[in-house]
């Protein structure tokens, strides 16, 4: 479905249209956007250091967060002030293009592998749709990566955002890392087990809306991937679903938003929690959010570390291809874990 979330949000007057409307049980635990949680961890990535009482804390900080939360927030880590301001800078100006210039980079349809600009709903052929517009494009593999498909508007877009990607992937390989050896794995374990990755962005863009008590910017759900890297402006309005109760994440300047994908809880045999989250909606200010995914190779078989399993723990999961996980992750689309 052709839906332009801006224009809706700029009729003035105008309420929302119903198929926007979330069910009744949903509107029962919204929450305002800007009521934040202070326990989230966020953690100083400059701790993993020489120094072994530093490294030492701030792994043990990473591994509680993967453990109890699925979500945590890192500053220090090693992408430029400068890239990350002018990443939100371009995705921002893109949106605020005439419709019309937006519109040369529609969806298709047709394409088994969606890219450009559209709305994205929570499943296919769904009742509900989400307050959001959004643009989406890949980094990798290099076989479906076409830069010359991406906005020539605004100046530096294409430059900046393959640059931004290329960082993310550095960053996302030294996660990776990080989490084979709080797994008590080989360091370059869980780069190998996934195999060649994808790398996907999604900038989303959720327009003040006139009903926030109604409606969604986006619906809950867990990631199937191995993670995801998030960049938040400071509007707010991301949650989490800790025990029975939806939290928000609080806007960290420079910060990146890290959260666990289905592949890596799966892989570490329910250590490391994979989490709904969703993204609720407000009257008087526009969310800009930049979202990276990292992916498993399609191919590629995935179930817990055999180094994890043992009598006394026994596989939660079975072992799976992720291509079948996520298209059965798309059929069911944005509704739960």
């Amino acid at each position: 479905m052709d839906v332009n979330v801006q224009d809706l949000s700029e009729r003035e007057g105008a309420a929302v249209p119903s198929q926007f409307i979330c069910t009744m049980q949903e509107q029962a635990t919204f929450s305002p956007h800007d009521d934040f949680c202070e326990q989230i961890p966020v953690i100083d990535l400059a701790g993993l250091s020489d120094n072994q009482q530093e490294n030492t804390i701030t792994m043990a900080s990473i591994a509680s967060a993967s453990e109890d939360w699925g979500f945590f927030q890192v500053i220090n880590h090693g992408i430029s002030l400068a890239l990350v301001e002018s990443t939100q800078k371009l995705a921002k100006e893109f949106f605020n293009l005439p419709l019309e210039e937006k519109q040369k980079y529609a969806q298709n349809p047709n394409d088994p592998i969606p890219q450009g600009y559209g709305h994205g709903s929570r499943m296919p052929e769904s009742t509900i749709l989400d307050w959001h517009n959004l643009f989406l494009h890949y980094f990798l593999p290099l076989s479906i990566k076409n830069i010359s498909t991406w906005p020539h508007k605004p100046a530096a877009y294409r430059e900046t955002m393959d640059k931004y990607g290329k960082e993310v992937l550095k960053f996302t390989d030294k996660m990776l890392e990080i989490f084979s050896r709080l797994l008590g794995l080989q360091p370059n374990y869980l780069k190998e087990e996934f195999g060649d990755p994808m790398l996907n962005i999604g900038l989303i863009f959720y327009p003040p809306c006139p009903q926030p008590e109604l409606v969604l910017g986006l619906g809950a759900h867990s990631d199937p991937n191995i993670m995801s890297v998030l960049l938040q402006d400071e509007i707010g309005g991301l949650q989490v679903k800790k025990g029975n109760k939806w939290v928000g994440v609080a806007p960290v300047p420079n910060a990146l938003v890290i959260n666990i994908g289905d592949q890596l809880q799966v892989v570490s045999n329910g250590r490391f929690q994979s989490v709904e989250h969703r993204v609720v909606t407000n009257t008087s200010a526009a969310r800009l959010s930049v979202i990276t995914f990292l992916h498993p190779n399609a191919d590629v078989m995935l179930g817990p570390a055999l180094d994890l399993v043992d009598a006394s723990h026994p596989p939660l999961y079975p072992t799976t291809k992720y291509s079948d996980y996520r298209r059965d992750f798309h059929r069911k689309g944005l509704k739960g874990k």
